[in-house]
């Protein structure tokens, strides 16, 4: 098959943990650091994470990889037109 691209590499790796739950306490924090390292071995450092921290996805909700999907193209959309336009800030 096809690979997948990097915002659904990124939700992947945050659903696997939330949905395995390896750890007693700590699963949403550690799938959000999962998340952020997918990202950031592509070279992506997103300006602002408030829509990802807000919410704990679960990978058996049949709406939450979708909306986890949306955060991160919203939040990847504002850092690029931010760096394009370094006079815009990004949303909290």
């Amino acid at each position: 098959g096809e690979p997948l691209g990097l915002t659904a590499r990124a939700a992947r790796a945050y659903l696997d943990i939330c949905f395995f739950h390896p750890f007693d306490d700590g699963n949403a924090r550690s799938a959000f650091l999962a998340l952020v390292f997918v990202l950031a071995r592509e070279g992506v450092a997103l300006e602002a994470v408030g829509l990802l921290r807000r919410v704990t996805f679960e990978a058996d909700h049949p709406q939450d990889p979708l909306t986890l999907i949306r955060y991160i193209n919203i939040h990847l959309s504002e850092t690029r037109r931010s760096a394009t336009n370094p006079t815009v800030s990004a949303p909290e």
